[in-house]
C-alpha cells in the first residue's frame, strides 16, 4: 500500500483513476533500488459507503502490486483518516465517537468500536513505539510530533513512511514496505 501525497477521496477518480494518470511512484523494497512502478490495473471498493476504484501498480523487479490509496484514506476500511481522528477525539464511548466520525446505521457503534481507538489496542501500542516520548494520550502524541490541527493522521502516514517506511493504515494498523507482512514471502495481512 502507498498513498498519494496531497490527493484525497474527493481528488483521486480525476487524477489517479482510469481517467488520470498512473502516478511516478518507485518500489519500496530495498532490493529494487528505487524501480519506478508502473500501472497493474483496478480494484473496487467501497468508501464512505460508495463504490470507489483504486489504482495498483506493480514493481518489474519484485513483482509485487501495491494498492495506490488515497491520502486521506484507511487500509481496508471504507473510513477516512478524518473519520478516525474526529473519533480517537471525541472521548470515551462508541456512541459518542460514532457521531463525531460521521458513522450512521444500526452497525455504527460497533463499527467503530472496531477500530480500536483505546490504548490498549495492538495498533495503538505499535505506533506509540514509534513516537518520540510525549503525552499520554496517543492522538496527542501525535499532534506534538505532525502539529496539531485537522488531518494529523494524514501528515503522520507520511512522517512514518519517511521515517520507518512504515505505512500508517488507521486502524487497520502498520504495515512495513507498505505491505502486509512486510516483506516478500511473509504471511499475508500480518500488520508489522
Amino acid at each position: 500500500m502507498l498513498s498519494i501525497v496531497g490527493v484525497g477521496c474527493n481528488e483521486y477518480a480525476g487524477i489517479v483513476g482510469r481517467g488520470g494518470s498512473v502516478p511516478d511512484v518507485v518500489c519500496p523494497a530495498p532490493g529494487c533500488e528505487g524501480r519506478r512502478q508502473r500501472g497493474h490495473g483496478f480494484y473496487a471498493r467501497y468508501v464512505d459507503g460508495r463504490l470507489f476504484e483504486l489504482r495498483r501498480l506493480i514493481c518489474a523487479a519484485c513483482g509485487v502490486t501495491n494498492a495506490v490509496l488515497p491520502e486521506d484514506l484507511c487500509a481496508y476500511r471504507d473510513v477516512t483518516l478524518l473519520a478516525v481522528e474526529a473519533a480517537a477525539d471525541a472521548g470515551p464511548g462508541p456512541a459518542v465517537r460514532s457521531r463525531a466520525a460521521g458513522q450512521t446505521g444500526p452497525g455504527a457503534k460497533r463499527r467503530v468500536k472496531r477500530w480500536g481507538l483505546g490504548p490498549t489496542s495492538r495498533w495503538v501500542i505499535l505506533l506509540i513505539s514509534l513516537l518520540p516520548a510525549g503525552p499520554e494520550h496517543w492522538m496527542d502524541r501525535v499532534r506534538a510530533v505532525v502539529g496539531g490541527g485537522i488531518g494529523a493522521l494524514a501528515r503522520l502516514r507520511r512522517w512514518l513512511w519517511s521515517h520507518y517506511v512504515v505505512f500508517f493504515g488507521g486502524p487497520s494498523g502498520l504495515f512495513r514496505l507498505g505491505r502486509p507482512g512486510g516483506r516478500p514471502g511473509a504471511a499475508p495481512h500480518r500488520p508489522w
